[in-house]
């Protein structure tokens, strides 16, 4: 009886340990575009490329334009579906690549048609998204319109598809640009949501010299700006609420049988007057979510040009920590981009790459953070002629074949440099302050260039992280620290040597109060210090900040005191994990590279040429610009 039991239970162990293995997020390298444009895919096929994007949209884009002005829309009325548009568009590309897998957009916007059925308490979701978010009209109607896609594709074409996408808000990325303007449904669901926390009912949304209002510079008082902080929280979590609306819907019908995804969470990203305002605050609870398996993302567009770092615009260590997968996409402007539609630039236009080397530069660099990150992507034929060029082809052709070579399931972070950021913290904090860009996007700047890689997690993911493997921990936009926070901070934070560095203003709101004391309480050292100050605490180091934007330097030698391995000395991009490190740089010249340990053989990927053997570190002449791309091998 007892070797049955052992018996049973070691089954139990590998069947536990096959699904963990099985649940690991899939890895795409894939195609899309917004043009269906069957000689670019053929290309494409060509290349070996069988991941691609199909988007039947019912909207017009950002510019104006139709995202998809090959097809027309397929949602034409309440319950009126042009179903044989959609299986064209299907029957279309897999003629050009009979191999190909789709990744399946579905647009929840609100068709125009609509928004003049509805009358004006239903405005366009494109840009208005905060205003009909609480509407039971239009969720009711979006998700019988929704489902009933899903049916006819999971009924047609679910062995062609490997997974879904939706697509909603601005820019089909679930932003909100309303600014808090109300409607009579967001009225209603405003008042609902202070009642039911035990609030009073505040009759009516907040006037904007209100819910803009700040009493302590650029912090508001938990108390007398008490309207304007559940205000912005309310307007964050009602996005997040639909979001998972739609999600659970869309799982009724897909039943989980292929993964499903948005953007969302652009915290690392949106700055002064887009953060506070356009609903992504509520990530925790959406990364969280059963109903959701991956996100995706373009690249930063603050930092893209030749000789930049690109970014993540999320905390992407946290979405990873709760088994999401990630897709990270290639939008950047390349030199024969249709980038400029119906006379508006489109996003990234100014920072695109302005020849065929610094294409290829920075394609690899793209290729190359998303390869040692462990995430998915796809390139973007976003309007039409990003890759005519027969060299850039190539080079897509042999990152592909890198692709296939090197990518795993997964790859483990090396990073010996964590950041933390806040969600909470940035209901405080006047949405259009002068410092609101140097607290996150920005600082990814110093963090991309201090020689070491680091990974971004939400501070609500704080008391599910091993911490053991991490030196360095920098808080940049701290300023809620209640007693909760800090016997946290206390029991897996500051302690076990590590130095901790604080950005600006850390805990000034305490325990449901501004105040400025609290923040020497939390750090050993005064609020008003003038400039980085650093002090030896009981355990651990603490390092305060009282500008935002810690630069590149200070970063690296920080980390270095820390104990963290330093790669190389240049204030340029560098990636790594255990087995790859790219360097990206748009003046050349020699390099110094230092190895976190001795290697059998170091090789340049792109190029193919042995660097080193049976070294720790080594030494490599760049062209300029150029990313360059190396395989450690024991």
């Amino acid at each position: 009886m007892n070797r049955v039991v052992t018996l049973l239970g070691f089954l139990g162990l590998l069947a536990v340990a096959f699904c963990a293995e099985a649940a690991d997020p899939p890895r795409w390298l894939g195609f899309n575009t917004y043009t269906p444009n069957a000689e670019t895919l053929r290309r494409f096929t060509e290349a070996g490329v069988n991941v691609v994007v199909c988007f039947p949209s019912n909207v017009l884009s950002s510019v104006g334009a139709p995202y998809n002005s090959a097809y027309p829309p397929i949602w034409n009325g309440l319950g009126e579906y042009d179903f044989d548009c959609l299986d064209r568009q299907v029957a279309d590309k897999l003629a050009v690549n009979p191999k190909a897998k789709f990744i399946f957009f579905l647009d929840l916007n609100t068709p125009t048609w609509w928004c003049r059925l509805r009358g004006a308490a239903n405005p366009d979701s494109f840009d208005q998204l905060g205003r009909v978010a609480a509407s039971e009209v239009w969720r009711r109607d979006t998700r019988e319109y929704l489902q009933a896609v899903l049916k006819h594709l999971e009924s047609k074409h679910r062995d062609v598809i490997i997974a879904y996408f939706l697509a909603g808000g601005s820019t089909i990325e679930w932003q909100d640009r309303s600014l808090g303007e109300e409607s009579s449904t967001r009225c209603k669901a405003w008042r609902r949501w202070m009642t039911d926390r035990g609030h009073s009912d505040p009759v009516d949304i907040p006037p904007a010299s209100v819910r803009d209002h700040v009493s302590h510079g650029p912090f508001r008082d938990p108390v007398d700006d008490a309207l304007a902080v559940n205000y912005w929280r309310f307007s964050n979590e009602l996005i997040a609420d639909t979001i998972l609306y739609y999600a659970a819907a869309t799982q009724e019908v897909v039943e989980h049988r292929v993964p499903l995804g948005l953007c969302y969470g652009y915290v690392m990203e949106h700055g002064r007057g887009r953060l506070l305002y356009e609903g992504h605050l509520d990530f925790d609870r959406v990364f969280a979510s059963k109903d959701l398996d991956w996100f995706i993302s373009p690249g930063s567009y603050h930092d893209r040009q030749i000789g930049g770092a690109s970014g993540f615009m999320v905390p992407l260590a946290s979405i990873q920590h709760h088994g999401k997968g990630f897709l990270m996409s290639m939008d950047h402007r390349t030199p024969t981009a249709r980038s400029v539609i119906l006379g508006k630039q489109i996003p990234g236009h100014v920072g695109g790459f302005t020849d065929e080397a610094a294409c290829i530069a920075g394609l690899r660099r793209e290729f190359s953070l998303r390869l040692i990150s462990g995430i998915s992507t796809y390139w973007f034929d976003l309007f039409g002629h990003w890759f005519d060029s027969d060299a850039t082809l190539a080079s897509i052709t042999q990152m592909r074949e890198i692709w296939d070579r090197l990518a795993r399931p997964r790859e483990p972070s090396v990073a010996q440099v964590a950041v933390f950021v806040d969600a909470e913290s940035m209901y405080y904090l006047d949405g259009r302050a002068e410092f609101y860009n140097d607290l996150l996007y920005k600082q990814r700047y110093g963090l991309f260039r201090m020689g070491t890689p680091y990974d971004v997690y939400s501070f609500a993911d704080l008391p599910t992280q091993d911490l053991s493997r991490y030196k360095l921990i920098f808080f940049p936009n701290l300023f809620v620290v209640d007693a909760k926070r800090r016997e946290l901070l206390r029991e897996k934070v500051c302690t076990g040597g590590k130095t901790v560095l604080w950005g600006y203003s850390p805990g000034i709101i305490a325990d449901g109060k501004y105040d400025p004391g609290q923040v020497e309480a939390l750090t050993g050292i005064p609020w008003k210090a003038a400039e980085l100050t650093s002090r030896e605490m009981d355990g651990w180091r603490s390092v305060y900040s009282s500008q935002s934007n810690v630069p590149a330097d200070v970063l690296r030698k920080l980390a270095r005191e820390a104990g963290a391995h330093i790669y190389w000395e240049a204030e340029e991009p560098l990636y790594a994990n255990d087995r790859l490190i790219a360097l990206h740089t748009i003046e050349g010249g020699p390099r110094t590279v230092v190895l976190p340990r001795k290697y059998r053989r170091v090789t340049e990927v792109f190029s193919g040429r042995v660097v080193a053997e049976n070294a720790d570190r080594f030494e490599d002449t760049l062209s300029g610009p150029c990313t360059v791309l190396y395989q450690l091998e024991d």
